[in-house]
């Protein structure tokens, strides 16, 4: 049986286009730096003057939302990958049955 068949099959189907996991690693990695970045910008400001307390802390608490919402649209992104997979699998093997 080949999987890579069946995917291309299901996908073909469905009218899907295939993922890329590679992306999918990307947008996880640049979310969870964006995040990071937002967490310890928003820290560094709320422990100085006032002033900066109101230039910095909403830019990092955009990154800190932006961020982890790209890192949850990378996780969804594996998620739907492996979804097709198990879902080609088990067409391929219904189809073997009958």
């Amino acid at each position: 049986m080949d999987i890579e068949k069946a995917l291309a099959h299901l996908h073909s189907t469905l009218g899907h286009k295939p993922l890329n996991r590679l992306w999918a690693k990307i947008e996880i990695v640049l979310g969870l730096a964006a995040a990071g970045a937002g967490i310890f910008l928003g820290s560094w400001a709320v422990t100085k003057a006032p002033e900066i307390l109101a230039t910095y802390v909403p830019p990092g608490l955009a990154l800190f939302i932006l961020g982890g919402y790209l890192a949850l649209a990378g996780s969804r992104s594996h998620i739907y990958q492996s979804a097709n997979e198990l879902i080609a699998y088990l067409a391929e093997e219904i189809r073997t049955q009958k």
